[in-house]
């Protein structure tokens, strides 16, 4: 299988979820920005209808729909840990969905995994660790500690439904072809996004659904960004399966998010050089999972 590209994939992440961060720092609803980097992952996916073929199969069809419902609520866990921590906190913790595909692959899939699959599993799963330590835990204090630990437990879920996303693509993908399934999933995942957006409805000053100006750049060049790299991601593990091995490469995301947090700004990792170092140590030990699950193949 072609790891370049959830490598890619990955590097693609970090970088739409600082925009996306920063748009929310400057004024942007997290609910908003979730709704438009929805928008945009059904956008990039919508024309793989004209270049791969389509099977019409009712497996198939459902498998799209459970695959779009547990993006969605994947999207909404990973949007709010992302508006209550660190770039640098919130997407390492996601790299625990390492962990659930490889469950989830030898639960509902049956497939054996390898020794070095297992162990770079494994080994993903103590780098996240290190990557989640944070300012409010590392000097204890307590105000803190509550929002990095609620950013972690909202990474930890977003995590859980992204796993299942992925091992329902792998199950059901290549039934209803790549180019049915995948817009199919997508077209869930925006016709469930504005659920999102009605809280704001009946607010006062309809909160959460202006984008202020100021934030316009990195909400929205987040959103394409992501968008495109999510489409790739599925599209991948659609085509070729592996989603375990595809997930520890893509948990990368860990390593890029610190260092673009630390050379560009806008969290800890930036300012207590402390952080930096132990994340920095975590994403080592990223690598070295990645190392082995390539190996391994």
């Amino acid at each position: 299988m072609p790891l370049a590209l959830p490598l890619i994939a990955s590097f693609l992440y970090a970088l739409g979820s600082w925009g996306m961060k920063q748009g929310m720092h400057r004024g942007a609803h997290p609910r908003l920005v979730n709704a438009i980097s929805n928008l945009a992952m059904a956008g990039w996916s919508a024309p793989l209808l004209f270049f791969f073929p389509g099977n019409p199969n009712t497996q198939g069809f459902l498998g799209a729909f459970l695959a779009g419902a547990a993006l969605f609520a994947g999207r909404a866990c990973a949007i709010r840990a992302l508006a209550k921590g660190d770039l640098s906190l919130a997407t390492p913790v996601l790299g625990m969905k390492t962990i659930f595909v490889a469950l989830l692959t030898v639960v509902f899939l049956g497939d054996p995994l390898s020794p070095g699959l297992m162990a770079g599993a494994a080994l993903s799963s103590l780098a996240v660790t290190l990557l989640s330590l944070s300012p409010g835990i590392l000097h204890g204090k307590r105000e803190g500690a509550a929002l990095d630990r609620a950013a972690a437990g909202w990474a930890l879920l977003g995590a859980f439904f992204f796993g299942v996303t992925d091992i329902t693509v792998q199950r059901f993908a290549k039934m209803l072809g790549v180019g049915w399934f995948q817009p199919l999933m997508f077209a869930t995942l925006a016709l469930l996004t504005p659920w999102l957006l009605i809280p704001g409805f009946f607010s006062q000053k309809r909160m959460g659904l202006q984008l202020p100006a100021s934030s316009r750049a990195g909400a929205l060049g987040g959103s394409v960004v992501i968008g495109f790299q999510t489409s790739l991601l599925i599209l991948v593990i659609g085509l070729f399966g592996h989603a375990t091995a595809t997930n520890v490469v893509y948990a990368t995301r860990g390593l890029w998010a610190i260092l673009m947090e630390g050379a560009l700004g806008g969290g800890s990792a930036y300012h207590d050089k402390r952080v930096l170092a132990v994340r920095l140590a975590g994403a080592t030990l990223l690598l070295a999972s990645v190392a082995l699950a390539v190996g391994s193949l």
